[in-house]
């Protein structure tokens, strides 16, 4: 019923019966059975013998006859433990923890198609890079409250806030550049991801924390990236900005087999990320490198505290179930054993 690492000293003094005297009295006429059934001892055919042979015979224990009476002699203590009513404590589900809501804001504009990465050994896009460190990150945060935003030329929600890590992993996975268009607005992603800390459901004492993943500067949408900062602040909302990728000209993967490499160039806008992170009492980091968004996470995870364990709560429930299922248990295994292995005649 519970894992052996859950059970404590408090589980194991709640257990009880609630009729403790119907408890007691068919115990009572169990081991009056199983006196009687020893004393009779198993059932035999007559068969002529003769000397010291038949004497010896009478004198070895059945073993089939002893494991099957103790079987059914446990069947039915457990048949009386279930119509006693037992009960004891079981530990709800855990908490998810306490202290951090997380929402990750990725970019995935058309820049982020940009082929300046390496993962495995081998060239890949920023995008691709940057899912991998954030799933890295993701997964090193159990316990956090994680949501997903996902900005182009506009933001939107990929996944909400939630301690299923599991399900932000298949976001993450779902995420292409150029989903939302090809522009970046940075603005908007921190308006949408602040708008995703502000939801009703976490720790009044909580940190609520945005991570701004891009590689680019703020083209597109109504807000500016220092409005929204401004309101993140307001909202109790610290922002750490990540930089992607080099500047100048970058090669971009091109559609299609055989089809010539463009060249274009990408200039992060450093100054705004920095003052967005700063206005809220968070860190920019620059990754212009492609180990450098592993350390970033690393870096980044540092920074902010992990989440509270909460305390274990309990809730008194019925073992009759438990009981009946071991009991029944029991019985087919007298009755498997009775059929193969200690197959006896009557």
């Amino acid at each position: 019923m519970w894992p052996i690492s859950a059970a404590s000293a408090l589980e194991f003094a709640a257990l009880g019966v609630e009729a403790p005297g119907l408890l007691l009295a068919g115990l009572v006429l169990v081991a009056i059975a199983l006196l009687v059934a020893l004393a009779r001892g198993p059932r035999r055919l007559r068969v002529p013998s003769a000397g010291r042979d038949a004497a010896s015979s009478r004198a070895r224990p059945d073993l089939a006859f002893l494991v099957s009476v103790a079987l059914r002699c446990a069947a039915l203590g457990l048949l009386v433990l279930t119509a006693a009513r037992p009960v004891g404590l079981v530990p709800e589900n855990p908490a998810a923890g306490s202290g951090v809501d997380l929402v990750i804001a990725l970019d995935a504009s058309g820049s982020m198609l940009a082929l300046d990465g390496q993962l495995d050994g081998r060239q890949v896009t920023r995008l691709e890079l940057a899912k991998s460190a954030v799933s890295d990150f993701v997964h090193a945060r159990s316990g956090d409250r994680i949501g997903l935003v996902a900005f182009g030329e506009h933001a939107f929600t990929l996944c909400p806030l939630t301690v299923d890590h599991r399900l932000v992993q298949e976001s993450l996975a779902r995420v292409e550049a150029g989903l939302v268009g090809d522009a970046t607005a940075v603005g908007e992603a921190i308006g949408l991801g602040t708008q995703r800390l502000s939801i009703s459901g976490g720790p009044e004492d909580g940190q609520r924390i945005l991570v701004l993943v891009t590689d680019g500067r703020h083209n597109s949408g109504k807000l500016a990236p220092q409005t929204a900062a401004e309101l993140a602040k307001r909202a109790g909302v610290r922002i750490h900005a990540v930089g992607v990728g080099t500047s100048g000209l970058v090669p971009f993967a091109q559609p299609g087999a055989g089809a010539p490499m463009r060249f274009e160039r990408v200039d992060l806008d450093r100054d705004t990320l920095q003052s967005v992170a700063a206005s809220t009492g968070g860190h920019f980091f620059h990754a212009r490198r492609p180990e450098d968004l592993g350390g970033v996470a690393a870096a980044i995870d540092r920074l902010e505290a992990r989440p509270r364990a909460s305390e274990p709560r309990y809730r008194h429930a019925s073992l009759a179930p438990l009981s009946l299922s071991l009991a029944l248990g029991l019985l087919l295994l007298e009755a498997a054993l009775a059929h193969g292995l200690l197959r006896r005649l009557p």
